[in-house]
């Protein structure tokens, strides 16, 4: 891929800084592996340096888990890396505290752009009109997979997986004799927020409004939440305490029919004995699924001392010929994306469709204060309680945040 620059301020811009001596970045990503970084990452980061020979790039990798609050304590101890992947939800709040620096000027003078991203990636890294990472890698919640031949045995047509009213009757036709229509969810976990999120989105409902406030207890938010309270009579019992991953293994043993997940589901499913398929989303009859975006962002911290070193890095880890060599989940760039579904995944024009359909969580930096409510609400719903008044409740905490 030939190099988005398109005058000559990027020129100067990207090849221009001359480095007086050797540059070492500090660059922290999530661990994908045991040993840290993939084979195909170490050999990018080593293209890199091949490529730069002015700048050495160091890895840290850190478990997800503590991934966070390492960051955080390294920005609050002014030891934070140059660079760093940063889960979507998590750029909000760095933002607003001043951690990350704004990338407008560069991204307008190299020329990159929104067009050459996921739109609802690329949102995920704007507040407040900055911008402030550029998309890494990208997932789409929720593809509804199947079990084909429990679909053929129940005389469900696959097809009707995609709309509110036929996951419904499919729901129900699949319950039974041990086994169970849908892997619905609803414990405290990320994975119970983007599946319920991409009911709202579809059904044309927002978490956030346009100004900030909550609109979880507006009319289409609460019909996309009575809905998923209904359908959860055909999950396995447990529902509360059940994750994405223990749906996973029900659908595994042939015991659930249809589970709730993202692309990154299909290396796993290609290597079972199940005949499975895939629907895109979940929506109301004649209206187009919106499903909830997941993924990382590359940004650099404030207290960075090599900027336009690191800047360089994230231009070169996003481009076309290196995104897709380097990621774990999708490639953020679209042209590396697909390419990278095209070899790697089923149904790659349907999972770029939903991609490109896809909408971001709220960015704001009240985001995990957000989700938690948003726990809360789905769990109170999947315990029976009433939806609109659960609604409300969560509105009201989530209000209180502004």
């Amino acid at each position: 891929m030939k190099r988005l620059l398109t005058t000559s301020t990027a020129a100067l811009l990207l090849a221009g800084p001359a480095f007086a001596q050797e540059v070492t970045l500090q660059f922290w990503d999530n661990q994908q592996t045991e040993s840290g970084l993939s084979q195909y990452q170490q050999e990018a980061v080593d293209r890199f340096m091949q490529e730069n020979p002015e700048i050495r790039v160091e890895v840290t990798t850190i478990p997800y888990p503590e991934y966070q609050q390492r960051l955080l304590t390294a920005v609050q101890g002014g030891n934070a890396p140059d660079i760093a992947t940063l889960d979507q939800i998590w750029t909000g709040a760095f933002a607003a505290a001043g951690a990350l620096v704004p990338l407008d000027e560069r991204a307008e003078a190299a020329g990159v752009s929104r067009d050459a991203f996921f739109g609802g990636a690329w949102d995920s890294a704007v507040y407040e009109d900055g911008l402030y990472g550029i998309p890494f890698n990208v997932d789409v919640w929720q593809f509804s997979f199947f079990n084909r031949a429990l679909l053929e045995e129940a005389g469900v047509a696959p097809e009707r997986l995609a709309t509110f009213e036929g996951l419904r009757e499919a729901a129900e036709a699949l319950s039974g004799e041990g086994r169970f229509g849908v892997g619905l969810f609803g414990h405290q976990g990320e994975d119970t927020v983007v599946v319920a999120n991409s009911f709202i989105f579809s059904n044309g409902g927002q978490v956030l409004a346009e100004d900030g406030s909550c609109a979880l207890d507006e009319p289409a938010a609460v019909e996309a939440l009575q809905y998923l309270q209904e359908l959860s009579q055909f999950a396995p019992s447990g529902i509360l305490n059940a994750s994405s991953g223990d749906m996973r293994e029900l659908f595994l043993n042939g015991s659930l029919a249809i589970e709730f997940w993202p692309a990154l589901e299909q290396p796993t499913l290609q290597a079972s004995d199940i005949d499975w398929g895939f629907a895109v989303g979940t929506a109301p009859e004649g209206e187009t699924p919106v499903g909830t975006f997941g993924g990382w962002n590359l940004s650099v911290f404030e207290s960075s001392e090599h900027k336009d070193a690191a800047w360089k890095f994230i231009e070169f880890l996003t481009r076309e010929d290196v995104n897709g060599d380097v990621v774990d989940l999708i490639p953020a760039n679209v042209a590396a994306a697909e390419s990278f579904l095209a070899a790697n995944r089923e149904g790659a024009d349907r999972i770029m469709a939903h991609l490109e359909n896809a909408a971001p969580r709220p960015l704001s930096p009240h985001y995990l204060q957000i989700a938690d409510a948003q726990m809360d609400l789905y769990q109170d719903i999947y315990s029976g309680a009433e939806v609109a008044a659960a609604a409300e409740e969560a509105c009201a905490r989530i209000d209180q945040l502004r």
